[in-house]
C-alpha cells in the first residue's frame, strides 16, 4: 500500500469524526438546505438561458418590424407624392405646383432620412438587405432633380411634358420603393423563422438541462445521504453489536465512541451501563449460587410438609410444587408448571373472582389470601384458603411466591349450618310469642296434634290448612320439631309478602348480574334451609312461574339459580300452608293441579275457634298468665261474665285475635280481676259483615268461608240472580264480572238458588 492510499482512508476518517461532531438534526437540516439550493440554482439556470435566448429574438423581431414600419411608411409617402404632382399636373396651375412641390420635396426628404435612420438603429445581430439601402439612396439622390426638372416644365408651361416626366421617371420611383418593401417583407420572414428556430433550440436544450440538473442533484443528494448516513448507521451498528454481546452475557463489551453527537452520547451511556451490568452478574452469580443451595434444602424441607405447598416466580408462573399437592391434584410437576392450571382446578363460579384478586395480589409485595373451591383428582371440589407470601431482596423486590393452601371444606360446612340455624333461630325467636298456641283438649285439636306426632318422624310433604290465625306456622313448627331434621334449620316463606317479581329470587338465590340490581351472589331460602325444613306460608299466593320451578324441587330435589344454567340439589323437607280453597284454584287455574297433588301427600286442616269454644278458657287462662308476667301485673282472677262472653262470640281472627284482645285487657286491667269491654266483641259487628253490604270489612277481606256464606246468602235474597239492580252483585256493592269470578273460585252452585 502506497503512502498515497493509506493517506485517503485515514482522511475519510478524519472528515467522519469531524462530521459527527454536528448533532444529527443539523446534519439533516443542513443535507436538505444543499439539496434545495442546488435544485433551485439548477432551475435558475434553466429558466436564464430560456429567457436570454427570448429577450434576443425579441430584440431581433423588434428591430425588422421597425425597418418594415419605416419601410413602408415611405412608400406611402412617395406614392402620395406622385399622386399630388398628378393631381398638379392636371390642374394645370403652375403656382400652386411650384408652391406646393417644395413641401412635397421637404416632406418625402423627410421621410426618406426616418427611413435610413430606421435602418441604421437596427440591432447588431440584423444585417439590413444591401439593395434596400442602395434604392434609398438612389431615390434620395434622384427625387429633387426630378422636382427641379418638374418646376421648370411647369413655368414653361409644357404640362404635356411635365406629365410624361411624371410617368417616365418619378412613377418609376414609386415602383422601386414597392420593390423595397418586398425586400424589407421578405427579410422580417426570415429574421421570424430565424426567432422561431431559436427559441425552438433553447427549449430542445431545456429538456435537456433540467434532466442533467436533476441528475447531477440527485447524485450530490445521494453522496451527501450517503455520507450523513454512514455517519450514523456506523455507530449505531457499534451498538448493535454490543446490545448482541451484552444479551450473549459478554457484560466486558465496550464499544468504539467518536464525536460528540447522541449517538455518541449513547455509545458512553452503553460502555457504563455494560459495566456496572458485569458488575452486577459477577455479585448475582455468587447470590444466585447461594440461593439455590437455600432453596434445594427448602424443597426437601417443603416435601416434608404435610400441607398443599407451590411456588410462584415474581411473574405468577409456577415453578414448583410439593408431592401432596401433586398427588392432591393427580398432575406431574411439568403439567403443573404448564399454563392454564387455574381453568383447570378452579371452580367456574370462583374462576373471575380468584384470577382476579390473585393479579390484584402479585401486583404488590404484600401477603394475601384467597378463598376458592378446588378441583380434587376425583373430580369432587373442596374449599381451600390460599396464603400467598412473598420472599424479597435487600430491596424489596420480590423473588418468589410461596403459597400454602389449607382445607376449610369443613369449616365452610360448620358456617354454612350455623348461618342456616342462626337465621331459623332468629325467625324463630321473631315468633316465640305464638309458639305457646296449641293449647286445648278439645276432639278436633287432639285429633291435629295426633296426625302431627305420625307424619313428623317422616320426610312426606304437609299441606297445612285453617283461617287466618288458627296457628298454621305453630302446626309447621311442631313438626319441624318432632321429625329428625330437628337439629336443622326451620326457614319460613310468607308468599304473599314477596312481590311476584323477587320471589323466585328469594326461594333459590340468584347470580351476581342476573338482573338489576343484583350486585352480588345471593342463596336462596332453599340452599339455607339445606338438611332442614322450609315452610311455605300463603302458598295459594305463587304466581305461575315459580309453581313450576317449585315443581321441580318437588319432583327432582333441585334447582337452579337465577343468572345460572348449573342444577343444585338439596335436601329440604316442604311444609307449606294456605287459608285459600286450592281445590277452587286448580278449577279456576290460578294454581297448577300437578303442584297441588305434590303438596297435598298429607293435608292437615287445623279447627277455627269457633270449632273449639271447649278449648277457649284454657287459652284465655294461659294467656292471661303470660301477658300479665310481661306486664308486671298479677292477675289471679277471671271476670265469668268475660268467659261467657268470649265462648259466644265467633272470633273471626280466631287464636291470634283472642290472643290480641287479651293483651289489650291485661295492660287496661287495673286489679287482679281480668276483664274486658263488652263493646270490643259485639255480635252484630259479624252479622252486618255477612248482611250483604260488604261495608265493614269488604268481600276481599273476608275468610273463605265468611265469603262464601255472604255470596249465598245474597244469592238466596235474590233469587239466584247476579246482575240487575235487585241481583246479588247489587245487594253486594261489587260489579257483577267479579262476583262471578268468586263464584267460580269458591265453588258455588248459583243454580240451586235460582227460584223458577
Amino acid at each position: 500500500m502506497t503512502s498515497e492510499s493509506a493517506h485517503q482512508p485515514r482522511a475519510a476518517l478524519e472528515k467522519s469524526v469531524r462530521l459527527r461532531r454536528i448533532r444529527i438534526g443539523k446534519r439533516l437540516t443542513l443535507c436538505f438546505i444543499l439539496i434545495i439550493l442546488l435544485m433551485s440554482a439548477g432551475n435558475g439556470l434553466v429558466l436564464w438561458q430560456f429567457h436570454a435566448v427570448h429577450a434576443r429574438a425579441d430584440a431581433r423581431l423588434k428591430s425588422v418590424d421597425q425597418e418594415l414600419i419605416a419601410v413602408l411608411r415611405f412608400q406611402a409617402s412617395l406614392l402620395a407624392f406622385h399622386s399630388k404632382f398628378n393631381e398638379l399636373a392636371r390642374s394645370q396651375d403652375t403656382e400652386r405646383l411650384i408652391r406646393e412641390s417644395m413641401a412635397l420635396n421637404t416632406a418625402i426628404l423627410e421621410d426618406a432620412r426616418r427611413t435610413q435612420a430606421a435602418f441604421d438603429r437596427s440591432s447588431a445581430g440584423v444585417t439590413p438587405d444591401p439593395t434596400v439601402l442602395a434604392t434609398l439612396e438612389v431615390i434620395q439622390s434622384s427625387l429633387p432633380t426630378h422636382l427641379e426638372a418638374i418646376r421648370d416644365l411647369a413655368k414653361s408651361g409644357d404640362w404635356v411634358a411635365l406629365r410624361v416626366r411624371l410617368v417616365t421617371q418619378v412613377e418609376p420611383l414609386a415602383s422601386l420603393s414597392a420593390e423595397v418593401v418586398q425586400d424589407v417583407d421578405r427579410d422580417v420572414a426570415a429574421e421570424r423563422e430565424q426567432a422561431a428556430l431559436s427559441i425552438d433550440r433553447a427549449e430542445r436544450r431545456m429538456f435537456l438541462i433540467v434532466p442533467l440538473t436533476g441528475l447531477v442533484t440527485l447524485v450530490f443528494a445521494a453522496v451527501l445521504g450517503v455520507i450523513i448516513t454512514r455517519s450514523i448507521t456506523e455507530p449505531l451498528d457499534h451498538l448493535v453489536s454490543g446490545s448482541r454481546a451484552v444479551a450473549r452475557g459478554e457484560f466486558h463489551h465496550q464499544i468504539q465512541v467518536t464525536g460528540e453527537d447522541e449517538l455518541a452520547q449513547l455509545g458512553k451511556v452503553f460502555n457504563d451501563t455494560a459495566g456496572k451490568l458485569q458488575d452486577l452478574y459477577e455479585n448475582l452469580g455468587s447470590r444466585e449460587e447461594k440461593l439455590r443451595e437455600s432453596e434445594k434444602e427448602l424443597q426437601q424441607l417443603i416435601e416434608f410438609v404435610p400441607a398443599h405447598v407451590f411456588v410462584l416466580g415474581s411473574d405468577g408462573i409456577g415453578i414448583y410444587a410439593n408431592q401432596v399437592i401433586l398427588d392432591y391434584y393427580g398432575l406431574t410437576l411439568e403439567e403443573w408448571m404448564a399454563s392454564g392450571i387455574p381453568e383447570k382446578v378452579v371452580h367456574p363460579d370462583d374462576l373471575q373472582r380468584y384470577l382476579s384478586e390473585r393479579k390484584k395480589g402479585l401486583s404488590s409485595s404484600v401477603a394475601f389470601e384467597v378463598e376458592v373451591r378446588r378441583l380434587r383428582h376425583d373430580k369432587q371440589y373442596r374449599w381451600f384458603l390460599c396464603r400467598f407470601n412473598p420472599m424479597k431482596d435487600e430491596r424489596g423486590h420480590v423473588l418468589r411466591w410461596y403459597v400454602a393452601q389449607t382445607d376449610v371444606e369443613t369449616g365452610k360446612q360448620a358456617a354454612r349450618r350455623a348461618q342456616n340455624e342462626n337465621l331459623a333461630l332468629r325467625e324463630e325467636v321473631d315468633r316465640s310469642s305464638m309458639f305457646e298456641e296449641i293449647v286445648g283438649s278439645s276432639e278436633n285439636l287432639l285429633q291435629v296434634l295426633s296426625n302431627v306426632s305420625r307424619v313428623a318422624p317422616t320426610d312426606s310433604t304437609v299441606l297445612i290448612l285453617g283461617e287466618t290465625g288458627t296457628g298454621k306456622e305453630l302446626i309447621a313448627r311442631a313438626i319441624h320439631k318432632q321429625s329428625h331434621r330437628s337439629s336443622r334449620a326451620f326457614i319460613r316463606v310468607n308468599c304473599a309478602t314477596i312481590p311476584h317479581s323477587l320471589i323466585s329470587s328469594e326461594l333459590f338465590g340468584h347470580e351476581k348480574g342476573a338482573f338489576t340490581g343484583a350486585f352480588q351472589k345471593r342463596l336462596g331460602r332453599f340452599e339455607s334451609a339445606d338438611g332442614g325444613t322450609i315452610f311455605l306460608d300463603e302458598i295459594g299466593e305463587l304466581p305461575g312461574e315459580t309453581q313450576v320451578a317449585l315443581l321441580r324441587v318437588l319432583q327432582e330435589r333441585e334447582f337452579e339459580r337465577l343468572g345460572s344454567n348449573q342444577p343444585i340439589s338439596v335436601d329440604v323437607r316442604i311444609l307449606a300452608a294456605t287459608n285459600r280453597d286450592l281445590n277452587a284454584a286448580v278449577a279456576t287455574g290460578s294454581f297448577r293441579s300437578d303442584l297441588f297433588y305434590r303438596l297435598n301427600v298429607f293435608p292437615i286442616e287445623i279447627p277455627s275457634l269457633r270449632q273449639r269454644g271447649d278449648d277457649i278458657p284454657l287459652l284465655v287462662e294461659y294467656l292471661i298468665e303470660r301477658y300479665a308476667k310481661k306486664a308486671g301485673k298479677r292477675i289471679r282472677n277471671i271476670e265469668k261474665k268475660t268467659l261467657e262472653l268470649f265462648q259466644a262470640y265467633d272470633w273471626p281472627g280466631n287464636v291470634r285475635e283472642l290472643q290480641n284482645v287479651v293483651e289489650r285487657a291485661v295492660l287496661l286491667c287495673d286489679d287482679d280481676t281480668f276483664s274486658v269491654d263488652a263493646s270490643w266483641l259485639k255480635q252484630d259487628s259479624r252479622r252486618d259483615a255477612r248482611s250483604g253490604t260488604a261495608q265493614v270489612r269488604g268481600l276481599g277481606k273476608l275468610e273463605a268461608d265468611e265469603e262464601r256464606q255472604l255470596i249465598e246468602a245474597a244469592l238466596s235474597a235474590s233469587g239466584g240472580r247476579i246482575s240487575g239492580p235487585s241481583g246479588a252483585a247489587a245487594k253486594l256493592g261489587i260489579p257483577r264480572q267479579t262476583l262471578e269470578s268468586k263464584i267460580v273460585s269458591l265453588g258455588i252452585n248459583k243454580a240451586k238458588f235460582q227460584t223458577n
